[in-house]
C-alpha cells in the first residue's frame, strides 16, 4: 500500500482469473456432466484436467534452473510441454467425434456426417496448436472464427434434432466453443494492460497470454466432455474394447507428431541439394531448395541446431546482382521451428524446415544474373549481428554470406518468325549483327549483337571476334560472353531475346586496311567451337559465322 493505492502483481491477477475459471467449471462439470460418461471416458477426462491443471500450475509457480527448463514449461511458448498437451487435447476430441460417427446409430445421415466434420476439424487444431499452421494463413482470425461459427451452428442443429436428455452434451459442447474461441481470438485482440485495472495499481505490465492458454485449455475440455458423452451414448455398454479404445490414442498422437518432425529430413534426402554449411551460432544447414517465377523467389532451407541455440536467431535472403554487386531484393524471418519434436532435450537438435519468400520488385531489372544470398543473424537487444559461417562446402559472397544459387529473372517472348543470321547447335541463335564499315585503328569499335534461345543452357560459353586482315593475312581476335557478364550462357533460359553491344578497343598499331569479320561461340570449360549453320541449314567452315567485311582506318 502506497499514497492510498493498492499494488498487485500480474501473477496474482492470473492465479485469482484461474481459480475463478476452473473451480466453478470443474464443480458443475462433476455434478452434471462427468456421471453420464462411461468409466473409461470419465477417467480419461480426469486425467486431461488433472494433467492440465499440473501444467499451469508448474509454469506459474516453479522457477525455472535454465533455460531450457524455462522454454520447456513456458504456457506460452512452442513445441513444448503445455504444447503438447494442447494438441493432444484438441486431438482427443477429434478422435472420440470420429469414433461416434463410426458406430452411431443415427436416425439420419446428418449425425455421422456432423461427428465426422467435428473430428476431422479438432484433428486439424490439433496439428495447428503445435506446428501453428495457422501463421501461414493470412487473416486467419476470420478463417477460424468462421470455423467455430459453422461448428456451433451445426451443433444448435443437431440438438434441436436430438433427444432432450442428450441435449446437455450439445450444450457442453458449445460452452467449450465459446470459452476456448475467447482464449484463442478475443483475449489475442486484448491489449496490454501496464498501469491500472479497477482499483489495483500494477507493479509491471499485465500479459494476457496466460488466461489465453487457460481459457483454450479448460474450453476445449469441455469440448472433451461433450465428445466423451456421445461417444459413451453410443458405444455397446458391453463392449470393453470399444470403450477403451481411446487410452492409447494420446500417447498415438505424440508419436504422429514425432512421425511429422521427421518429414523435413526425408525431403532433404529425396529433393533438395545437399549442403553442409555450420554457422557461428551452433545451428547447421544441411540442404536446400529455390523455386522462382517472376514475382516471388520461393527458398526452403533444411537445418538443425541444438533447442537453446536457436533462441532469437533469423535468416536473411538477399537477391544480389552479380556485377554491381548490390541487393535488389531481401526478405528477413525468425527462425521458425515449426516441424521440430524438441522434448527429447536441450542437446536434441533435429532438422527443421525454414520457407523464406522472397519478394521480386517489378522494377528489377530483367535478363540479368542474381545470387541468391543467405545470411544468419542474432538478436542482441537493438543490434542485428550477422553470424560468421566457421565452414561451408558452398561458396561465400563474404565470411556471413552463403551463395546458394543464382537466378535470371526473364522476359515475354515474342515469338516473331525470324531469318536467324545463325543457328548453333545447342539452341543459341544469332538473329542480328550491327557491325560499322569503317574504324580508326585506336579507337573502340562497337559492335551489336541480337540473340535468342530456343533452349535451356546449364554451361558457360564465350563468344569470339575474329577480324582478318585480307592482304596480310593477321588476325585480331576479342573473346567475351554473348551477353557479357550481366547475363552469363548457362543462365540462357528457353525463349530468351536479347541483345548486347561490345565495346571492343582497337590497337592503335592495329594494320590499315580491308578486314573480314567472323564470329562464333565455344564452351568455357574446354574450349570447343559449336557447330553452326545459316538459315538453310548449310553448316559454316570452321564454326565461324561470316558478319561481313570492314575497313580499318589509318
Amino acid at each position: 500500500m502506497g499514497n492510498g493505492e493498492l499494488f498487485v502483481s500480474p501473477d496474482t491477477i492470473n492465479r485469482i482469473f484461474i481459480i475463478s475459471l476452473y473451480l466453478p467449471i470443474a464443480l458443475i462439470s462433476y455434478r452434471r456432466l462427468i456421471p453420464g460418461l462411461s468409466q473409461p471416458a470419465r477417467r480419461l477426462a480426469t486425467a486431461m484436467l488433472a494433467a492440465q491443471v499440473l501444467v499451469i500450475v508448474w509454469s506459474m509457480e516453479r522457477e525455472p534452473a535454465s533455460n531450457f527448463e524455462r522454454w520447456l514449461q513456458d504456457l506460452t511458448g512452442e513445441y513444448n510441454i503445455p504444447a503438447t498437451l494442447a494438441s493432444v487435447q484438441l486431438a482427443l476430441v477429434g478422435c472420440a467425434s470420429l469414433l461416434t460417427a463410426r458406430i452411431i446409430k443415427a436416425r439420419h445421415i446428418y449425425h455421422r456426417l456432423y461427428h465426422s466434420g467435428v473430428g476431422l476439424a479438432f484433428l486439424f487444431l490439433a496439428l495447428d496448436e503445435y506446428h501453428k499452421i495457422h501463421e501461414r494463413i493470412a487473416n486467419w482470425v476470420a478463417y477460424y472464427a468462421a470455423l467455430g461459427a459453422v461448428l456451433a451452428l451445426a451443433t444448435i442443429v443437431l440438438a434441436i434434432y436430438s433427444p432432450r436428455r442428450a441435449r446437455k452434451w450439445q450444450v457442453c459442447f458449445l460452452a467449450g466453443l465459446a470459452i476456448s474461441g475467447a482464449g484463442a481470438i478475443g483475449v489475442e485482440l486484448m491489449p496490454t494492460v501496464c498501469d491500472t485495472i479497477g482499483f489495483f495499481r500494477l507493479n509491471k505490465c499485465l500479459l494476457f497470454s496466460t488466461i489465453e492458454e487457460a481459457l483454450e485449455f479448460i474450453g476445449v475440455w469441455l469440448a472433451l466432455v461433450a465428445a466423451l458423452g456421445q461417444f459413451s451414448v453410443s458405444a455397446p455398454a458391453s463392449s470393453r474394447l470399444v470403450q477403451r479404445i481411446l487410452y492409447p490414442a494420446p500417447s498415438l498422437w505424440i508419436f504422429l507428431l514425432l512421425l511429422i518432425s521427421l518429414i523435413p529430413a526425408l525431403e532433404l534426402r529425396l529433393f533438395a541439394r545437399q549442403a553442409s554449411v555450420r554457422f557461428q551460432s551452433g545451428l547447421d544447414l544441411h540442404g536446400y531448395t529455390i523455386e522462382w517465377s517472376r514475382e516471388v523467389a520461393r527458398v526452403r532451407l533444411y537445418a538443425s541446431a541444438k533447442q537453446g541455440n536457436g533462441i532469437r536467431l533469423g535468416y536473411s535472403i538477399h537477391l544480389v546482382d552479380q556485377v554491381k554487386g548490390i541487393s535488389v531484393a531481401r526478405s528477413d524471418e525468425w527462425e521458425d521451428r515449426r516441424n521440430g519434436f524438441w522434448l527429447f532435450g536441450p542437446e536434441y537438435a533435429p532438422i527443421y524446415g525454414q520457407v523464406i519468400e522472397l519478394e521480386i520488385p517489378p522494377q528489377t531489372p530483367v535478363n540479368r544474373a542474381y545470387w541468391v544470398v543467405l545470411s544468419l543473424w542474432r538478436k542482441n537487444g537493438g543490434d542485428y549481428a550477422r553470424r560468421a559461417v566457421l565452414a561451408s562446402d558452398l561458396e561465400l559472397l563474404s565470411e556471413t554470406q552463403v551463395l546458394l544459387g543464382e537466378l535470371v529473372i526473364p522476359t515475354e517472348a515474342d515469338n516473331l518468325p525470324t531469318v536467324p543470321l545463325a543457328e548453333f547447335d545447342n539452341g543459341f541463335i544469332l538473329e542480328a549483327v550491327d557491325l560499322p564499315g569503317r574504324v580508326p585503328a585506336g579507337e573502340t569499335l562497337s559492335v551489336n549483337f541480337a540473340w535468342r534461345s530456343k533452349a535451356e543452357s546449364r554451361e558457360d560459353h564465350v563468344q569470339f571476334l575474329h577480324l582478318g586482315h585480307e592482304e596480310t593475312g593477321a588476325w585480331f581476335v576479342y573473346d567475351q560472353p554473348p551477353l557479357g557478364p550481366r547475363l552469363p550462357a548457362r543462365l540462357w533460359y528457353s525463349g530468351l531475346a536479347d541483345s548486347e553491344t561490345w565495346q571492343v578497343a582497337l590497337p592503335a598499331d592495329l594494320a590499315p586496311g580491308r578486314y573480314r569479320a567472323f564470329t562464333g561461340i565455344y564452351r568455357a570449360r574446354d574450349g570447343e567451337r559449336l557447330a553452326a549453320s545459316n538459315a538453310g541449314g548449310a553448316p559454316f567452315v570452321d564454326a565461324r559465322v561470316p558478319l561481313g567485311r570492314l575497313i580499318v582506318e589509318r
